[in-house]
Parts: C-alpha cells; structure tokens; sequence
C-alpha cells in the first residue's frame, strides 16, 4: 500500500485499516481499483491510486525466489507455517499457522480441516521489515510472516 487505506469489513462492528507497506493478494484487477478478498466470501475494492508495488519508491523488498517457500510465524523451521483449510475455505478463519506434528483435525468451529500450506508465487514482492537468524521478516494480507533468507532475494 502507498497510503493507509480504511474499508468496511462485514465481520467487523469497525473499519479495517491496511496499513501503508502492507501486502496484500490481488485477486482481480478491474479499471479504477484491485478485488482483494481478506477472506473467501466477502471482497473489497481498493482503488490503484492507493497501490504500488513493494520497491516502486527505491525502499528494500523481497522477492520470492522459490517454490513451496514456507511462511513462517517466527524466524526459524522450528515455527509453525502458514495454512488454510482445504476442507472448509469459506470459514471467515480458515488460514492458521499449523506445524507438521500438530494438524489439528478440526477447525476453530470444529469442522472437519484438512491444512495445507499456502505458497506465494515464485516472484511475488514483498515489503522488507528486517532480518533476524538468516529469515525476512515481512507481512503479506495483514498478518507478520518470516521467510527463509534462502528462498528471497532482498533488492
């Protein structure tokens, strides 16, 4: 985001504020403004004055330089990785950080999971927040991510 941007969110009683330097996942681009879906049953227009590409304005950002690239909840393969809910993706909590020996087989609202990894494209950018113990520190849809310093180029 260049700017913050505030939207009506319909989970919430309050605005949503996407914070400026956030990424976020583009799902359509229309004329005037991005579809972004923060969750599967709702979207929201944002206009592209408001946008710009992580690196447009000369700062760092990172560049997936991988595939199947964990995102990280913390800076090491000890922490859990990001999910969402192949079994149920219309719940509005559908994405959580999951780890290999604790898949919970049962979402929040105890429906049946089945959690796989969510991968960002080969390519994607992505704001730069630092480095700690060889991981980028980002955040990509509202939510801090790390990633391995061996799957990113930082430019």
């Amino acid at each position: 985001m260049k700017s913050n941007y505030t939207y009506e969110d319909p989970r919430w009683a309050h605005p949503v504020t996407l914070e400026k330097g956030v990424a976020i996942t583009v799902m359509s681009d229309g004329s005037a403004s991005y579809n972004y879906w923060p969750y599967p049953v709702a979207d929201v227009e944002i206009p592209k004055e408001v946008t710009r590409l992580p690196g447009s304005n000369g700062e760092h950002y990172l560049q997936v330089n991988g595939t199947n690239v964990r995102l990280r909840e913390g800076p090491s393969t000890k922490y859990g990785y990001y999910c969402y809910n192949e079994e149920n993706s219309a719940s509005v909590y559908h994405n959580q950080f999951i780890r290999d020996n604790k898949k919970p087989k049962t979402d929040d609202w105890g429906l049946r999971a089945e959690w796989v990894p969510y991968y960002l494209p080969k390519g994607t950018r992505l704001p730069y927040l630092g480095k700690e113990n060889g991981f980028y520190k980002t955040m990509f849809n509202g939510t801090v991510f790390y990633i391995s310093a061996k799957y990113c180029l930082l430019k």
